[in-house]
């Protein structure tokens, strides 16, 4: 059952990653049909066919290339699918049931549209992020702690609002302000820190390396939630194999 789950479960993400990868620009370029409209290629504006709508498969069979104008597809494309195919279902691994999967795989689609919208747009759209927050909020009743979701989310406001305060929004937005809200919300408290702690760790060694090589210049802005995102997962997967080996070295 575990592998029959896994392979659902990655299937359901390769069309929801396909979803998510077309509500993204629509959202960003403020298009209508945002949910419902028929999906098209971005240059000639054909409108794609059954076959071509398919994860993956549609992008592997023509080579990256709009049937019509041969216009070359983005990469965000497969990307958002694999990706979020990957999520899915790795989150079967860790959930007790159908129920507490598909709680999972919702909160972690939330993650994923952060992710990968700040990363192209370098923005936050709150058309996800704040029904996000409300549906973790009902999700830490169902599925998780209460005290510690709500104790992560205070957290989370205050760690950023307070960046926020003291730089007047030149060090973050206050779209980061929502995404710690969500981020503690998700994970807990404990998970919570792990994950701050990590998100800037990561940050701080992609910094590091795009002024070494030159790829970047003092001062130059990078989109945060990314690495919040990167940060929160790896919190959610193995935070309390992180937390146990760190309280073993304190103690030993």
């Amino acid at each position: 059952m575990t592998l029959y789950f896994f392979l659902a479960a990655f299937t359901l993400g390769l069309f929801m990653g396909s979803f998510l990868s077309v509500i993204i620009p629509r959202l960003h370029f403020e298009e209508k049909g945002i949910i419902m409209g028929r999906s098209h290629c971005r240059k000639c504006k054909k409108q794609l066919g059954p076959f071509e709508l398919i994860p993956l498969f549609s992008f592997l069979v023509q080579r990256g290339k709009c049937k019509k104008c041969k216009t070359k597809l983005s990469h965000w494309y497969p990307t958002t699918e694999f990706v979020t195919a990957l999520t899915f279902g790795a989150l079967t691994l860790y959930s007790a049931s159908i129920m507490e999967w598909l709680i999972l795989a919702a909160l972690f689609f939330v993650f994923l549209f952060i992710y990968f919208y700040d990363l192209r747009y370098k923005e936050i759209h709150d058309a996800i992020m704040l029904p996000g927050i409300l549906f973790a909020i009902v999700a830490s009743f169902l599925i998780g702690d209460p005290l510690s979701s709500f104790i992560g989310a205070i957290i989370g406001f205050v760690f950023f609002g307070l960046q926020y305060l003291v730089s007047k929004g030149k060090w973050l937005g206050s779209g980061d302000i929502r995404i710690g809200i969500f981020m503690g919300l998700a994970l807990g408290w404990q998970n919570m820190a792990v994950a701050l702690f990590i998100s800037y760790i990561i940050g701080s060694v992609l910094g590091i390396f795009l002024l070494v090589t030159k790829r970047a210049k003092a001062g130059t802005a990078l989109p945060l939630g990314p690495f919040l995102v990167l940060g929160s997962m790896i919190a959610f997967f193995f935070g309390e194999t992180i937390i146990n080996w760190y309280l073993w070295t304190l103690l030993y």
